[in-house]
């Protein structure tokens, strides 16, 4: 019986010291979001992800500041960009980013517009590496990267623009 109380114990332990160190192999850096004019309320947030460790898979997305969130890609097919939907986006080792033109996190229903120095939690939800919460900066309308949304077709349905 002790025997068997020890071995559940050490499995119980390396799983943790497992999950731990999955987590801790995935860093999120640069996280930013670009302000909303009054009466929008979709957004969009980037950042990196750096992954020093196996092959991992962000699933979910989610933030207080929005009625959902979801993974989406920009793509060019025909000489025009679509956004796509995404369940979940690879995560292989070394770097993954998201920015304006191709990963990005819709952020759709916002509780109230997002204004350039706001700040607000993204929690990442990993595969491998489980939830990560990051805190992404609002930066101004014509901040950095191209605009997000502006003439695009949506292939999804949900006809969010800007």
């Amino acid at each position: 019986m002790l025997t068997r109380l020890i071995a559940f114990a050490l499995l119980v332990v390396s799983t943790v010291l497992i999950a731990t160190a999955d987590s801790a192999a995935v860093a999120v850096t640069g996280a930013w979001a670009r302000a909303t004019p009054p009466g929008l309320d979709v957004s969009a947030a980037y950042f990196v992800i750096e992954n020093r460790g196996a092959a991992d898979r962000l699933t979910a997305v989610s933030s207080p500041v929005a009625g959902r969130a979801e993974l989406h890609r920009t793509t060019t097919r025909d000489g025009m960009a679509r956004m796509e939907h995404q369940h979940a986006v690879a995560v292989p080792p070394g770097r993954t980013e998201f920015a304006p033109g191709g990963l990005h996190v819709m952020l759709l229903g916002l509780e109230q517009p997002l204004r350039a120095g706001d700040r607000f939690p993204l929690t990442l939800e990993f595969e491998r590496a489980g939830e990560l919460t990051v805190e992404v900066s609002v930066r101004a309308a014509g901040g950095a990267g191209h605009g997000h949304g502006n003439g695009h077709g949506h292939s999804d349905g949900h006809g969010h623009g800007g």
